[in-house]
């Protein structure tokens, strides 16, 4: 049994309670025991029971500042329960306040949603029950700022559970009205696209005009309908291919101007914007203007329209433009500010080109992304140089960026003990050859 008795119930589900505690030195907790609240054979709650553990000892190996931390010291009991830092809310709770319009907060709310998306499903993990009630609001290290961070992952298939029984009212309050048509059947078909389903359904809580049907492709009117339909639609190969490709796409909307009318001589910027698979020549006068162009607002409008997808396919179509997207790109990264909750978009990108162009244009955009994520204080973006320099990146890439930190050391020095504040890392994590050049030129 836990070793403290719980000081009142903050809210139950379908295989859980939670329940506040508190501890021997006064700190609060969340406290989640499994309990079945509908009727299941023995055999299936046995099941649940074992899927109940096993996901808090995986949320547990789980280190991201957008998953909910969890420690499983009572998953091996009977009942199970672990504990959890102590929200002060959910998502959920603010969505009836929300006015039709993407506010700050709510931008905020989906960055931070894709941030822990994107960490689980680069370790081939996926939530299955992704829903505004899962999504538990935090201070940010005591501040009076707010992050979000998503927690209980789906434990059991809708097939399992008394589906046909439920109406339309009660699937409302429910993971069916998130969950994605093909997860509902057996959540052996969950994937990056089914958690994207839920992203949509997600975004129609913030923003949708029409009411929606459970496990339905949405199709709604306004700015984001668009985004709604593609994240939703029943085959789930015709969804997004990323969470960072549907974060691209909502931040093309909630972050543009629509009162500025971008014109250019040599190549329609709405082509670009509107045809990810534009052709080389007009790739080429694209790039061919950002590089002469001696206006620099009508470079940043056109870098800022730039998509994920779009970028990836320049990749494969043509490197050598890529490459010398990369540079310009870079340049421009290191050289601006952003809307914090643009920063993840921005990375993405950059991490599009470390991934696929040459070494020159892989160094300016690691430099890149250290001093955007830095500056900004972006946990996501700051995280994301960690892993590229650490330990597994390739020695001559290594080699190339010890270049790179020497010739920009005072904002190399300064950026990496700012991530050692910030992330609580160690620069010895990086490559060892980053971590030598930083002992011989950082006081």
């Amino acid at each position: 049994m836990p070793p403290f008795p719980p000081e009142k119930l903050l809210g139950a589900g379908g295989f859980g309670r939670v329940e506040l505690i508190k501890d021997g030195k006064g700190a609060l907790f969340a406290q989640k025991t499994f309990q079945v609240s509908q009727p299941l054979p023995p055999v299936m709650i046995e099941n649940v029971r074992k899927r109940f553990a096993r996901e808090a000892r995986i949320q547990s190996g789980i280190s991201h500042r957008n998953i909910v931390q969890v420690w499983p010291m009572g998953v091996s009991e009977d009942p199970p329960w672990y504990l959890m830092p102590l929200a002060i809310g959910t998502l959920q709770d603010q969505l009836p306040r929300v006015n039709k319009i993407l506010l700050s907060i709510d931008i905020t709310a989906i960055t931070d949603i894709i941030a822990g998306l994107d960490e689980i499903h680069q370790a081939k993990i996926f939530h299955r029950d992704l829903k505004p009630s899962n999504v538990l609001k935090f201070h940010e290290g005591g501040s009076v700022s707010i992050k979000f961070a998503i927690s209980d992952f789906g434990l059991i298939a809708m097939s399992e559970t008394s589906l046909s029984a439920l109406t339309t009212t009660g699937m409302a309050k429910g993971a069916d009205y998130y969950t994605a048509p093909e997860v509902t059947q057996d959540l052996r078909n969950a994937s990056v696209q089914s958690d994207i389903y839920s992203l949509g359904c997600i975004l129609h809580d913030m923003v949708g005009e029409r009411p929606r049907i459970p496990c339905a492709e949405i199709r709604d009117d306004g700015p984001y309908g668009a985004i709604m339909r593609n994240a939703t639609r029943g085959d789930p190969s015709r969804r997004f291919d990323s969470v960072r490709s549907f974060l691209d796409a909502v931040m093309s909307i909630a972050g543009s101007d629509a009162k500025i009318d971008l014109t250019i001589a040599s190549v329609s910027l709405r082509e670009v914007i509107k045809d990810e698979t534009i052709g080389v020549i007009q790739w080429n006068q694209l790039i061919e203007h950002l590089e002469d162009s001696s206006d620099k607002d009508d470079c940043k409008l056109i870098l800022l329209k730039l998509k994920f997808d779009q970028i990836k396919y320049l990749i494969e179509i043509d490197r050598i433009l890529a490459d010398r997207l990369a540079n310009i790109y870079g340049e421009w990264v290191l050289s601006s500010s952003f809307d914090f909750s643009r920063c993840d978009v921005i990375a993405n990108i950059l991490g599009l080109f470390i991934e696929s162009c040459s070494f020159e244009a892989k160094a300016d955009c690691l430099i890149a992304l250290l001093e955007m994520g830095t500056s900004h204080n972006r946990w996501y973006v700051e995280r994301m140089f960690m892993r590229l320099c650490g330990h597994e990146m390739p020695e001559d890439l290594a080699k190339r960026m010890s270049i790179e930190f020497r010739a920009r050391a005072k904002l190399v020095c300064k950026a990496v003990s700012h991530l050692e504040r910030s992330l609580g890392a160690s620069r010895d994590s990086l490559h060892p050859a980053l971590v030598q050049v930083l002992k011989e030129i950082c006081p």
